[in-house]
């Protein structure tokens, strides 16, 4: 007897009378038996319909299971949540940011002294045409007698707003001499001269401006007389303001002071930007003009005051008087 009979068997495909043949078989063979057995037994677990049910307390267990393992930390607690830095990591990136950033300062510092550089000479170039418009309309450039109680340099300044010709005050004020301040409205000429006779040397503030102006040159030996339309054309006019020491102790009128050596600190001693009588403005390294001009803020005799010939240009600080 073959397995292929037992299968027939197990499914119902065979008649009685093999049956029975199987039968005296399996009587006669235990171990023909023992298969027949097994067959029938798993043939039964196949075709019960009912749903097998789960073995008794497994469900106890397994909360049991789970409550005793919920206090066990996880694998995933292991992994951290975002990346760490090193302190290592965070001070190289610093250190690159600060190159970079020390990188630019030159260059926005550059930009910003050219553009001021650039609005020095725009600032010059407006007082050398009110000045020309002075010199055509008076046939003289802005000048005040030494005589006179509010005859400091910057009073030309004062003449040329006085005559319409300096409406913007701003363009007296330099933007590389390190400085902001506040310009108030330029003083009158009637405001000036009652200040000045109420409170000598008061003045001096409010006409103070960041250009050096031309302290005249003395016709032959008599006294000093401004520059007119006959004056030279490369004779400076106006410059950046010359380094300069006030004379503290002279309040009694005389309000001098010294001339100090180097160039204008507007530009942080590099040079000075100085403006000539044809309109030109140029830049200059050093106080030399010319062989017949050696300084620009002095005259041939090394001192503060008229120039000792036509060519001889003098350009004091505002807050210095006109000095015959």
């Amino acid at each position: 007897m073959n397995d292929s009979a037992l299968f027939d068997e197990a499914f119902g495909q065979l008649g009685p009378e093999q049956i029975e043949l199987l039968d005296r078989a399996s009587a006669a063979d235990p171990a023909l038996a023992s298969r027949r057995d097994r067959l029938h037994r798993a043939l039964d677990l196949l075709l019960d319909s009912d749903e097998p049910e789960p073995p008794p307390g497994l469900a106890d267990r397994t909360f049991d299971r789970i409550a005793r393992h919920a206090e066990e930390p996880r694998i995933l607690e292991f992994a951290p949540n975002r990346p760490r830095y090193r302190w290592a990591d965070v001070g190289v990136a610093a250190a690159v940011m600060l190159i970079g950033l020390m990188s630019l300062v030159p260059a926005v510092r550059d930009q910003s002294r050219q553009a001021g550089q650039l609005t020095c000479v725009d600032n010059l170039r407006q007082v050398g045409l009110a000045l020309n418009q002075y010199a055509s309309t008076f046939e003289t450039y802005p000048h005040v007698d030494p005589s006179c109680p509010a005859s400091y340099v910057g009073a030309a300044f004062v003449q040329l707003g006085e005559a319409g010709l300096l409406r913007d005050r701003a363009i007296l004020d330099c933007p590389c001499d390190g400085l902001e301040e506040a310009r108030d409205r330029m003083l009158g000429w009637d405001e000036l001269m009652g200040r000045e006779r109420r409170w000598p040397g008061t003045c001096r503030d409010d006409i103070r401006v960041d250009y050096a102006y031309h302290h005249g040159t003395r016709q032959g030996e008599g006294r000093a007389i401004p520059g007119g339309l006959g004056t030279p054309g490369h004779m400076p006019l106006v410059a950046d303001q010359p380094p300069f020491r006030l004379d503290q102790s002279a309040d009694d009128g005389r309000l001098g002071g010294v001339i100090l050596s180097g160039n204008s600190p507007n530009h942080s001693g590099a040079g000075q930007n100085v403006l000539f009588t044809d309109g030109r403005v140029s830049w200059r390294r050093s106080r030399w003009i010319s062989k017949l001009d050696t300084d620009l803020f002095l005259n041939e005799h090394k001192r503060i005051g008229p120039g000792v010939h036509k060519v001889d240009a003098v350009l004091t600080p505002c807050v210095f008087r006109f000095r015959d």
